[in-house]
């Protein structure tokens, strides 16, 4: 018996201006990257992961099978992640933390007359 594979074009989208452009569940801001390590790498099942941010098991498979089918993709993301949290370590300045980063997106913001 065949197992149809997730279509990964009906639950994970992109857009520069969520999660920075990052691949995501379609409808969440819940990223493949993040998805897609808890069942390889953190060994839990895909309807664990499913259960815990209230998403059907579909949208994790797709994760997954995303995670695995764009491997150039998502090794790219995952060295700009690590190349900005040395950045941050070795500058104290750089935002971190949501809050920091929200206050750092006010201050940021120009006010015009």
């Amino acid at each position: 018996m065949s197992v149809e594979q997730p279509s990964t074009k009906e639950w994970i989208t992109s857009s520069p201006t969520v999660i920075d452009g990052k691949p995501r569940v379609k409808g969440t801001r819940i990223g493949v990257h993040f998805l897609a390590t808890q069942v390889v790498e953190g060994g839990r099942s895909p309807s664990s992961v499913a259960e815990s941010y209230d998403i059907p098991v579909a949208a994790v498979n797709a994760a997954v099978e995303y995670h695995r089918t764009h491997p150039d993709r998502m090794d790219s993301l995952e060295r700009r992640r690590e190349g900005l949290l040395e950045e941050a370590e070795r500058n104290p300045a750089v935002p971190t933390t949501p809050e920091e980063l929200a206050e750092f997106a006010t201050e940021s913001r120009s006010v015009s007359d």
